[in-house]
């Protein structure tokens, strides 16, 4: 088993790092083409496709979890192609309402949220009435895509991921190239949202075809309802609280300003995505150990100390040299204001790496419900955080309140899994001290050392954790050695 999520991981890194490579050459020259300004309206529309986790009502995720538990416990193909297929139409049906809503709502949008006027308000309107008739398209592909990873077919998603990356970004930039309209660069930005439906309903028709006169059982589709019910909460709080800074930014200040906060913030995500992406592989491996605590400890350590060995030295490293990495990227006025948020940033997103191991135990464990009042709990504490912070700091105050609510969230979620997983809690209670060092010597670098003694400390900070990595790969091989699962 240890083989076989540690080989779907390497596949789905694999893949995001083509996605990450497209994005980093695409943003310089998106803001070459369009400016500050309008680069600042794209990053919002990136957000707002953020939002399909809110838009699928948590089905996609639902599928993985079934798929995946179902085929454990030698349920037929042909009942789970069912419910899947009957589940995508639900996800298409779905993405035709939201369409009429973000339809209707985006004069109000560009008007109030954005506070836009004249030509560039009447380019972000067309744009964002185009990302509205994308919407079924990308719902339909999302639940395609979740059955995928439920079917733990990680290598051919990433394999077709990465082409698909370089249209994503590739066809927004050509446009911005030909016509630095704003409007006509998201809509080729939604126009490739009906690519990713086309190919991933493609595969998933070859994978698992429907049979005919077989139908889902209703136990099944009550289940995935009521799962994807209580993670929809999650998506709607989740994303809220992933993207509102970026809109309340918006709404007290210019585009141009909001940049300075918005690209940081997704070069960041995207670079440390790694994690997150990784996780993926090993939900569906969760969800089919439920019965079997001891894998459960074993993945769930391992997944931990990967996240430290493999994140820390990252973030730690853009954080100390972030000045210079922005002003070699994109130009030295752009760097004295986004490094700042930046660091603080960075921080922040190490702590939601690894906050996303107890969130997919839980939910492998069909426990959404946790994970969504969790996120109850924490949105008006961020909408707290972000008003004071903003107020008080500007954009970096944003950058200080995410990063908070995150401490936060994956203070919550550890101890929510430590209390109800008993034969894990020794496991956690360790993992958690060791991610608190690795806070500890993030916030000493980055704030505290400067000059020579910063660098020496990165460097030794960065060889113990290759040194320890290394340690790990070579401790696996008598663990999967041993595994009798293929």
């Amino acid at each position: 088993m240890s083989r076989k999520v540690a080989h779907n991981a390497l596949w789905n890194v694999g893949g995001q790092l083509v996605t990450l490579g497209v994005g980093l050459v695409a943003l310089p020259i998106l803001l070459h083409a369009l400016g500050a300004a309008r680069l600042g309206v794209f990053t919002l529309a990136l957000g707002l496709i953020g939002f399909s986790g809110l838009f699928d009502l948590g089905l996609s995720r639902a599928l993985t979890q079934t798929v995946s538990s179902s085929l454990g416990q030698g349920r037929s193909r042909g009942q789970v192609a069912a419910l899947v297929w009957r589940v995508i139409g639900l996800l298409a049906a779905f993405g035709a309402l939201w369409l009429v809503a973000l339809w209707w709502a985006a004069p109000f949008l560009v008007d109030r949220l954005f506070s836009l006027s004249g030509e560039m308000a009447r380019e972000t309107l067309f744009g964002l009435r185009a990302l509205a008739l994308s919407i079924p398209f990308a719902l339909a592909a999302t639940g395609a895509m979740g059955t995928l990873e439920g079917l733990q077919q990680f290598r051919l998603l990433s394999l077709w991921r990465m082409p698909m990356s370089v249209l994503q970004f590739g066809l927004p930039v050509i446009v911005a190239l030909i016509r630095p309209d704003i409007g006509w660069v998201i809509a080729a930005l939604a126009a490739t949202r009906v690519a990713w439906m086309l190919l991933w309903l493609t595969q998933l028709h070859r994978l698992l075809p429907r049979e005919p006169g077989v139908r889902s059982s209703r136990a099944d589709l009550r289940h995935a309802l009521h799962f994807g019910g209580w993670l929809s909460v999650s998506n709607l709080v989740g994303p809220l609280m992933v993207y509102a800074d970026r809109f309340y930014l918006a709404s007290l200040f210019p585009p141009a300003m909001v940049a300075y906060y918005t690209v940081p913030f997704d070069t960041a995500t995207r670079v440390t995505s790694l994690p997150q992406t990784a996780v993926n592989a090993l939900f569906p491996a969760l969800a089919e150990t439920q019965a079997r605590p001891e894998d459960s400890t074993r993945l769930l350590a391992l997944a931990i100390r990967a996240v430290v060995v493999l994140v820390l030295p990252a973030v730690l490293v853009v954080a100390v040299f972030a000045h210079f990495l922005l002003s070699v990227w994109l130009n030295a006025q752009f760097a004295d204001a986004a490094t700042p948020v930046l660091q603080l940033l960075l921080l922040g997103i190490f702590l939601n790496s690894a906050a996303h191991l107890p969130y997919a135990l839980l939910q492998a464990h069909g426990r959404s419900d946790l994970t969504a009042k969790l996120h109850l709990l924490e949105l008006p504490v961020f909408a707290v955080l972000l008003v004071a912070g903003v107020h008080r700091y500007g954009i970096t105050g944003a950058a200080l309140a995410w990063t908070l609510r995150v401490a936060l969230d994956a203070a919550l979620l550890y101890f929510t899994a430590w209390w109800l997983q008993q034969p894990l809690r020794s496991m956690l209670a360790r993992s958690v001290g060791l991610l608190c060092l690795a806070c500890g010597a993030f916030l000493l670098v980055v704030y505290a050392l400067h000059g020579p003694w910063q660098r020496v400390l990165t460097g030794i900070l960065v060889a113990a954790s290759a040194f320890a990595a290394l340690r790990m790969l070579r401790l696996m091989r008598p663990n999967t050695d041993k595994d009798n699962t293929p």
